[in-house]
């Protein structure tokens, strides 16, 4: 892959990961109890911006091929190439990645889970978007867009959730399956 390709595919991958992340607070405005949505959403956005990463550090498809899904493999993989290492990312990210790798949010099955708050999520998924954001795009926009949706969090997420409740919120819908 040529330079120009290189930057080129590295800005769709973290453009993408923003809109992910954007949809998340939306998400989060409507259903905030929706902890698979959420998760996945934020595994997501979490993953495309890693891969943004590595591609701008010149990995190549094949290489993110073999890593694919795996949340704490591209996290170590872009911590070799130096994206800002932190003991809370290790482990959200090795939290997260063990339900998200298998599409276990993408396809849940009954039994427990060990979960990470979608607040915690978003707030380490902020932090690698901005700093990807940077390294991809430069300095001077990512300055200009730190308010735009995806790069901040424009959502209030709840300290606690009740992900039994998910579909519980205070305007109720008046077109309703009868």
């Amino acid at each position: 892959m040529s330079i120009s390709e290189e930057s080129e595919f590295s800005g769709t991958l973290i453009d993408g990961a923003r809109m992910y992340a954007a949809s998340a607070d939306a998400v989060n405005d409507k259903y905030p109890n929706a902890l698979h949505v959420l998760s996945h959403l934020l595994g997501m956005s979490t993953e495309l911006a890693l891969k943004a990463y590595l591609v701008h550090n010149f990995v190549t498809k094949k290489e993110l091929r073999r890593l694919g899904h795996d949340l704490t493999a591209l996290y170590e993989k872009a911590k070799e190439l130096g994206i800002t290492d932190t003991g809370s990312r290790d482990f959200r990210l090795a939290v997260l990645g063990a339900n998200y790798k298998p599409r276990i949010f993408a396809y849940p099955e009954t039994g427990n889970l060990t979960v990470i708050q979608p607040r915690s999520l978003r707030e380490i998924n902020r932090e690698i978007l901005c700093e990807v954001f940077e390294a991809v795009k430069g300095h001077e926009l990512s300055t200009h867009m730190q308010n735009e949706p995806g790069l901040a969090i424009l959502s209030t997420y709840p300290e606690d959730l009740v992900p039994s409740a998910w579909d519980q919120r205070a305007n109720s819908p008046t077109n309703r399956c009868t």
